[in-house]
C-alpha cells in the first residue's frame, strides 16, 4: 500500500529550514499479510526539486506497469506513478521499479496553469492497457450545484503507454468510438495565414473531431469550437510552434463563469510531422489530444448555444489534409 504525504508535509516539510527528506512530494510503502495489520517499510521514492517544488505533495498515488502500445500487449519494463499535488494538480513519473523501490526517470504534468485536472484513478485491464481517469473541477456557483444535485466530472478515459522514445503517450480509449454518429468528412482544404475556415455545418453540442493538418510554416494552427454565431464565445485549441506548446485558450469560452485562462502543455512537432488533433466537446467539457503525445482537458461554460467550428492559422498557410466530425451520444442521463 502506498500512502501520500500531504499531512506529513504539512507538519514537517513546509518551513524553509525543514529537513530535505520531508520537503516536496513523497509516498510511503506499507505491507500487510491480512490487510488489517500494516507494517511500514520505507519511502517509496526520492523526491527531487529538479522536477517538483518544495510546496508540492503527492496524493492519490496510482502505481502501475506501462504497456508498449495503446492496446496493451507486452510490458514495457517501466512503471508509471500518477498523482496530484494539491496546488498544481495531476502529474506523473515514469521509471524503474525494483526491490520495493521506485526510481523515477522522467516527470511530466497533466495540468499546468492551475490544478483544474485533478485526482487521477487508473487500472490495468485484461488487455494489459493502463487506463486512467481524472477529476475535472466544477466552477459553477454553489447555488447551481445545489440545484442540479451534482458537482465535478471525470475526464475521458485515457489509454497510457510508453512511447518508443521513452515518453508517456496518451490517447482516448478506442471504445469511445462506439458513441459516434453521423460522420462528416472534408479533405484537401487550405487555410490562409490570418484566416479562419468556417465549418459550422460540421458542429454539434456533443462532438468528436479528428483533424490532420500540414502546418507548413504557420506559427499557430488549430481549431475553435463552441463558436457562437456572433463569435463572442469560442474555445481555441491549437499548436504554438514558437512556444512549442499545445494550448487551450478559454479566455472567451463563456460570458459568465469558468476559468478564463490559457492552458499550455509542452508539445513539439517533429520535422515534417503533421499535426493530428482529436477534439471532444461535451457541453461544458473540452478535451484535445495531439499526436498521441499530449492532451489538455478543461471545463468551459458556454451560454450562447454555439456549436460552430473554425479552423485557423497564423504566421503561414496550412493544409487541412482531412477533418472528420461525429456527433457523439450521451453516455449518462445528465
Amino acid at each position: 500500500m502506498l500512502t501520500g504525504n500531504l499531512l506529513v508535509l504539512n507538519k514537517y516539510g513546509r518551513k524553509p529550514d525543514s529537513p530535505k527528506e520531508m520537503q516536496g512530494d513523497r509516498t510511503y510503502l506499507f505491507v500487510s499479510e491480512d490487510l488489517k495489520k500494516w507494517e511500514y517499510l520505507h519511502p517509496f521514492y526520492e523526491s527531487s526539486r529538479d522536477w517538483t517544488a518544495q510546496s508540492e505533495d503527492d496524493m492519490c498515488p496510482s502505481f502501475l506497469p506501462l504497456a508498449v502500445g495503446p492496446d496493451g500487449g507486452s510490458f514495457s519494463g517501466k512503471h508509471l506513478m500518477l498523482f496530484i499535488s494539491h496546488n498544481k494538480g495531476c502529474q506523473y513519473y515514469t521509471g524503474t521499479y525494483e526491490n520495493d523501490h521506485f526510481y523515477p526517470e522522467k516527470h511530466g504534468r497533466m495540468t499546468w496553469v492551475d490544478n483544474g485536472y485533478f485526482a487521477p484513478e487508473a487500472l490495468v485491464d485484461d488487455k494489459g492497457r493502463q487506463v486512467m481517469w481524472a477529476w475535472i473541477f466544477d466552477d459553477r456557483p454553489d447555488s447551481l450545484k445545489a440545484r442540479t444535485g451534482w458537482t465535478g466530472t471525470y475526464g475521458l478515459p485515457r489509454s497510457l503507454w510508453l512511447g518508443k522514445e521513452g515518453n508517456l503517450c496518451m490517447a482516448p480509449v478506442k471504445e469511445l468510438a462506439m458513441l459516434r454518429l453521423n460522420e462528416k468528412t472534408k479533405i484537401g482544404l487550405v487555410v490562409k495565414a490570418g484566416a479562419e475556415l468556417n465549418l459550422d455545418e460540421m458542429g454539434s453540442e456533443l462532438m468528436e473531431l479528428e483533424i490532420t493538418i500540414d502546418p507548413g510554416t504557420a506559427t499557430r494552427a488549430g481549431v475553435k469550437v463552441s463558436y457562437s454565431p456572433d463569435g463572442r464565445e469560442q474555445t481555441a485549441l491549437f499548436y504554438d510552434r514558437t512556444e512549442k506548446q499545445l494550448k487551450c485558450d478559454a479566455t472567451k469560452s463563456s460570458l459568465t463563469i469558468g476559468r478564463r485562462n490559457i492552458e499550455s502543455a509542452p508539445f513539439e512537432l517533429k520535422p515534417g510531422e503533421p499535426l493530428v488533433l482529436r477534439v471532444f466537446v461535451d457541453r461544458s467539457l473540452v478535451e484535445v489530444y495531439a499526436n498521441d503525445r499530449q492532451a489538455i482537458a478543461r471545463a468551459v461554460y458556454p451560454t450562447l448555444g454555439g456549436t460552430g467550428i473554425r479552423i485557423f492559422s497564423e504566421g503561414g498557410d496550412i493544409k487541412v489534409i482531412s477533418i472528420k466530425a461525429w456527433e457523439i451520444m450521451p453516455s449518462n442521463s445528465y
